[in-house]
């Protein structure tokens, strides 16, 4: 069912979806407060009738212009890209304009360097221990939601993240289940405060489990990174948690250049569930982290804050996805 003759209006999604024009309108500005059967048919009823928002109405009634600004304050590799390119997904979906900017070089820029003029809100997408001070700068003067850790966040900065030391708790309670006793982590990058949290759950595990572990620290999170440390592995190690996926592909090869065998020597989990991780010489374990869910919860998280609503706090949980790298260890 298409409207030909005209572009579909909101008061058809109601009737398609068989609710109410302010219940269709909450939906499509992320409201929580619908019921997730009612909001799936509501957006069900959006993407067959191909309705989009109108924003110049929108902007006339409230004096909002529909633009919401991202600062992508992490380089873009990995999971942050498919954080990025959900929230971009998202606010289209959901009718925004959106502007994007690099993290500035400032490192305490002002107010007009952060966010340009005619903004509804800003998403800024965290991840080094400096990027939350961004936020400081828009606190209070502008709805503002923070993708990552919210240590040191004002209480009216809405945020999401992923759990990062239950991540890494998962990966190294995984290797102490299969019996493994003489555990290495290769940890992520210093500046980076996810590395920060898996660190902390690995150790943490560990001392639980009486373990001593081994840590080695990588400068990057590349595949390189991961095999140039790979001259630091203790040679009885029979378990290795890396950081992310990467930094665990570059141990595979250095382990496999050296004799050791995966998963029968050494069992080892990355982070990330990265394209082609399953593809990985065996094929990896890992811990797949929510990437589009936190896209979609950090710009309905917005939405509500323009609308008048609380900031909204949100943790997501990631999840042990077991392949052959530690079957049969």
């Amino acid at each position: 069912m298409r409207f030909s003759a005209r572009q579909a209006r909101l008061s058809d999604v109601a009737k398609l979806a068989g609710v109410s024009s302010q219940t269709v309108s909450r939906v499509v500005r992320g409201a929580s407060v619908v019921a997730p059967e009612t909001r799936e048919r509501v957006l069900a009823a959006v993407e067959e009738l191909g309705y989009r928002p109108n924003l110049a109405a929108r902007s006339l009634s409230n004096r909002r212009t529909g633009v919401i600004h991202v600062v992508n304050a992490t380089p873009l590799f990995g999971g942050h890209a498919r954080t990025f390119l959900s929230v971009v997904s998202e606010l289209g979906r959901l009718g925004y304009q959106t502007s994007i900017a690099g993290s500035p070089a400032d490192q305490k820029p002002t107010l007009d360097q952060l966010v340009p003029l005619g903004v509804d809100g800003i998403v800024v997408l965290g991840g080094h221990a400096q990027s939350a001070g961004l936020v400081s700068v828009v606190h209070g003067r502008i709805p503002a939601v923070f993708i990552g850790q919210r240590s040191g966040l004002p209480d009216d900065v809405a945020s999401v993240a992923i759990d990062q030391e239950a991540a890494a708790r998962t990966a190294t309670r995984h290797l102490i289940e299969l019996g493994c006793s003489r555990l290495l982590h290769i940890c992520g990058p210093s500046d980076w405060l996810d590395a920060h949290e898996r660190r902390d759950g690995f150790q943490a595990v560990c001392e639980e489990a009486g373990i001593e572990p081994v840590k080695v620290s990588a400068g990057s999170w590349t595949a390189s990174s991961g095999y140039l440390l790979g001259a630091q592995f203790p040679s009885g190690i029979d378990g290795l948690f890396a950081s992310n996926d990467h930094l665990a592909l570059g141990a595979l090869r250095w382990l496999a250049e050296h004799g050791r065998s995966v998963p029968g020597e050494v069992a080892v989990v990355g982070i990330d569930d990265v394209d082609g991780s399953d593809s990985f010489l065996p094929p990896l374990t890992t811990i797949r982290q929510p990437h589009h869910e936190v896209g979609a919860c950090a710009v309905g998280h917005l939405a509500e804050l323009i609308g008048g609503g609380p900031a909204r706090h949100t943790i997501l949980e990631p999840e042990l996805i077991i392949r052959e790298s530690t079957k049969g260890h």
